[in-house]
Formats: structure tokens, sequence, C-alpha cells
């Protein structure tokens, strides 16, 4: 059950959610990390709450994706993940 959304391109971000696990984890790749690597964390673990996602480890690879690109890329591998596994909603 893994879903994927994005691109490596510039001002975009390419978000891996796989929601086989037991709780949540969040990776962020960046070379802005140390500066907004909080609040990248912060979008994904807001989106996979909108989603009701309790289970899932998410990696995100940030090209200078602002923060509401990264939860709507969050919230699209989800639901991608959640129809790989039969259970969209």
């Amino acid at each position: 059950m893994i879903g994927i959304c994005g691109n490596e391109k510039a001002s975009d971000a390419l978000v891996t959610v796989d929601l086989n696990t037991v709780g949540i984890s969040v990776e962020v790749i960046s070379k802005l990390k140390g500066m907004f690597g909080n609040l990248m964390e912060k979008s994904v673990m807001e989106a996979l709450a909108e989603m009701k996602a309790e289970n899932a480890k998410v990696t995100v690879q940030d090209f200078g994706a602002l923060d509401f690109i990264i939860k709507a890329r969050t919230k699209t591998a989800v639901r991608r993940a959640m129809s790989a596994a039969g259970g969209v909603k």
C-alpha cells in the first residue's frame, strides 16, 4: 500500500506514503531542511490527521515546495495508497 505524488521539479515535492507500517514517521529530504524542516513535517502531519491516517511512513523529497503543496501532495499520496489497498473513500 504505497502511494506517490509529485515531481522532481523546482518548487515541487515528491511525496511517498507507505501505509504498511505501525505509527507515523516522517522523513524530509531537502536542502532547506535546517530552516523549514519542522514546517514541512507539520504540513505532513496535518494532512495525515485530515485523512485519518494513523499508520504511515512518509518520505518528502523537497525541491522548494511551499507548505500547501506538500500538504496536497501528501493527501493525494495517501489516497493513492488507500486506493491500492482497496479502501479509498
